[in-house]
Formats: structure tokens, C-alpha cells, sequence
């Protein structure tokens, strides 16, 4: 009757979850194990990413022993516009625009007109550096955080703590600043030629060198989100398949911030934050099959965040935290684990309006030179045609129960992520 109650109870939230709408973050895969394997993990975790990936993996694994992980950390970049250098340009034009103006304010009449003259030039460049930023993003994920696990068919557990962050840039790109910075050189450029109106014209348009009434905005919007996590996994001996679940406590800090197209100053985080406390739970499942004597498949399905939950931000933006499912199957030898893992349905960002959706199909391999050193590929592709293929490798190094995990994955100059891990099994 329980192993009845665990299939059904499983069932229901695969369903339940595929037919919710999905709101997640572009890419969640926080250890260097998955990410160098393409983000797979669902049927191919081991003790050290199992609570990331999939609680029941915790119970499919004989060979494993206890694992403490400190520290795991993780960074992704993604710019898929090179957003970096079109902000670093307007700043450099906003700042010189800034400087020349408040030097025109100190005399704004046509004596100086040299000042006029150079102010209407970094008027129309400012003007031209806006729009090729308009509605790009940019965006950065980063995850520190440490975990114990005990592997068991029996009685599988894990505790684990993290904290993890993504931020996003959008620049917001408002049309009328056109006119509003073409009338301003206008007036520039007819003071530099003796017309005093415009002279007064062009100082009444902006303060202290900031100029008045523009539009244009780049939003930053993140959160940050800490999480404690306990899983537990038992294997279903007659039916022939683990389940897993980690409920998790989660403290959510929401930032926004929008600043002017001309303000170069640092941002003061604490200006837009605002905090809640939720509640969320993954749960998985596994199901292995012999092939051969020695070889192994396996199968599993992971629902990630069962709960939904949205928050608001304090300027009224929305973070969101939907349920996600992924399905995985893979082929373990003695000394080689390949895996696949596809996102059941699409997902969207976390932080709405930054990024565009996406649906991954993971791919990755790992040959273990008899649990004392691992290398790994693998390759992350989209299925909506958002995000390029993302190539990834990796090393693992576990001498004497001691293990260091590093890996690297790069699609050109749109989006880079490095993860490291290091730990002790025993």
C-alpha cells in the first residue's frame, strides 16, 4: 500500500506541475559535476548534487559513500546582446556630457561659446550611444553553499545550505529623449553662434549638468534567495524505484532599482530591497534496469519548487518561482555515465521581462578512472532557439576521500559560467 501511495503521490505532482505555468530561471544548474555534463542530473547525480538535481538519486546510489561539500560556488554570465559594451560607452559619453554642461552652466551666455559648441557634439553623441541599448539585457547568476549527504536505500539523507542570487540589467530605451536631446544640441549649437535666447534655452534644459525630463531608464532587478534543505530518499524494493523529497525554508531578497540613462553613479543595494519567507519542495523519482551483468539504465522524473510562489518588488515588479519538471535517462558502466535531461515544458525567467524563455535538452558523459579521477563533457541546447548551445567540460579529482570538482562552460561572448566544489567522502 505505501509503494501504491509513493507512485500515486508522485504522479499527481508530475501532473499537476506540467499543467501550472512555468516561471523559473534561464539556466539553475548551480554544481560543477552538472554543469560540466551539460546540467544533466536527474538520473545521474551521485551523493555531492543529488538534493540540487534529484532527491531520489540518494537512494539509487550503492557504490556512493557520506559526502561533505565545502565550499560549492558557481558563476554565470549571460549577455546576449553585449549589452557590457554598449553601457560601458554611454557611460563614458554621459559622464563627459555631465562635466561639459556643468562647465557651460558656470557662464551659460554666447562668450562661451567653446563650451556651447563642445557640449551641443556630446549632446548628439550621448543622444546616439541611447538607442543602440535599447531593451538589451544582461544578466548574472551567482551560488555559493555547502551540503552533507548519506546515501542509503533504505533511509537516504541530505541537509544543505546555499545562498544564490540573480541579477539583471535592462536598459529602457524612451523615444521622445530623441527630440528632447535634439532640441538641447539645437540650442547649443545656436548659442555657439550668438543667439543668447538659446543660450538660456539650453541652461534652463538641464541641472547641474543632468538634463532634464529624459525618459530613458536602465532597470536592475534581482533576487537573492537562501535556502535550507533536507532531503530524504528511500528505495522501493518490489517496485524497483526511489523516491525522494526535500522540503526547503527559503529567505527571498527582492531588489529594483530604475536610474536615469544619465546617472553613472553606484547603485546602494539596500535602497530597493525588499524581503519575504516562503516554503517550497522538490520531489523525484528513479526507476534502474539492469543491462548486462554489470551495466545499468536508469530512468527518473524531478518536479523542482512544487509550490508557486510571486513576489513583489518595491517598485511593483515580479519575481517569480514556478514549478518545474525534468525528465532524464542515462547508461552507467563501470567506469562511464552518459545521461540525457529535458525540460518537460518551457521555462520562463525568474525575473519577468529580462529574459526570454527556454526549454533545454542536456547532454553529458563522464568517464571515472576508478573513482580517483573524472573528466566530463557535455551540451546544453535549447529547443526554443533562444539561448546558443552551450558547451561544457570538467575534472574531478578524488584521491584518498579527498575530491575537487572544477568545470567551465562558454558559448562565445553571450554567455559563461565556471563552477567549483571541493569536499571530503568517507
Amino acid at each position: 500500500m505505501k509503494k501504491r501511495i509513493a507512485a500515486i503521490a508522485f504522479s499527481s505532482a508530475l501532473i499537476w506541475a506540467a499543467s501550472a505555468s512555468i516561471t523559473y530561471a534561464d539556466d539553475n544548474t548551480y554544481d560543477p559535476r552538472a554543469l560540466a555534463m551539460g546540467g544533466t542530473g536527474v538520473t545521474t547525480s551521485n551523493t555531492r548534487n543529488a538534493a540540487f538535481q534529484n532527491p531520489s538519486m540518494l537512494a539509487a546510489l550503492p557504490r556512493d559513500t557520506f559526502a561533505w561539500e565545502f565550499p560549492i560556488v558557481t558563476v554565470r554570465l549571460q549577455d546576449q546582446n553585449d549589452l557590457r559594451s554598449a553601457i560601458d560607452q554611454l557611460k563614458i559619453d554621459a559622464n563627459n556630457l555631465t562635466t561639459t554642461l556643468q562647465a557651460f552652466n558656470a557662464n551659460p551666455t554666447m562668450v562661451n561659446a567653446a563650451n556651447a559648441a563642445a557640449a551641443a557634439n556630446l549632446v548628439n553623441k550621448f543622444n546616439n550611444s541611447l538607442k543602440p541599448v535599447s531593451n538589451k539585457t544582461l544578466m548574472a547568476d551567482l551560488f555559493a553553499g555547502t551540503m552533507f549527504g548519506m546515501p542509503s536505500k533504505k533511509f537516504a539523507f541530505s541537509l544543505y545550505l546555499d545562498k544564490r542570487a540573480e541579477v539583471g540589467a535592462l536598459f529602457s530605451y524612451a523615444t521622445a529623449d530623441q527630440t528632447t536631446l535634439s532640441n538641447l544640441a539645437t540650442d547649443l549649437t545656436n548659442c555657439a553662434g550668438g543667439n543668447n535666447a538659446s543660450c538660456v534655452s539650453a541652461y534652463n534644459a538641464n541641472s547641474n549638468g543632468q538634463i532634464n525630463n529624459l525618459q530613458s531608464r536602465l532597470l536592475v532587478r534581482g533576487v537573492a534567495i537562501k535556502e535550507l534543505g533536507i532531503t530524504v530518499a528511500h528505495h522501493f524494493e518490489g517496485m524497483g524505484l526511489e523516491l525522494g523529497i526535500t522540503p526547503k525554508t527559503m529567505q527571498l531578497d527582492t531588489y529594483d532599482y530604475a536610474l536615469g540613462a544619465q546617472k553613472t553613479n553606484n547603485i546602494t543595494l539596500d535602497q530597493g530591497k525588499q524581503s519575504y519567507n516562503a516554503f517550497n519542495m522538490d520531489v523525484g523519482v528513479t526507476k534502474s534496469f539492469q543491462a548486462g551483468s554489470v551495466d545499468e539504465i536508469k530512468t527518473g522524473a524531478v518536479v523542482k519548487n512544487m509550490f508557486s510562489k510571486s513576489f513583489t518588488t518595491i517598485l511593483g515588479s515580479t519575481i517569480n518561482i514556478k514549478p518545474q519538471v525534468v525528465v532524464g535517462v542515462s547508461y552507467l558502466t563501470k567506469l562511464t555515465t552518459t545521461g540525457i535531461d529535458l525540460d518537460v515544458i518551457p521555462n520562463k525567467p525568474v525575473i519577468t521581462g529580462f529574459s526570454k524563455e527556454s526549454q533545454y535538452l542536456r547532454l553529458g558523459a563522464e568517464f571515472d578512472a576508478w573513482r580517483w579521477a573524472q573528466v566530463r563533457i557535455g551540451y546544453r541546447h535549447d529547443l526554443k532557439g533562444n539561448y546558443p548551445g552551450l558547451p561544457s567540460v570538467g575534472l574531478g579529482l578524488s584521491p584518498f576521500g579527498i575530491h575537487l570538482d572544477i568545470s567551465a562552460a562558454r558559448a562565445g561572448d553571450k554567455e559563461a559560467a565556471v563552477s567549483l566544489q571541493a569536499g571530503f567522502s568517507f
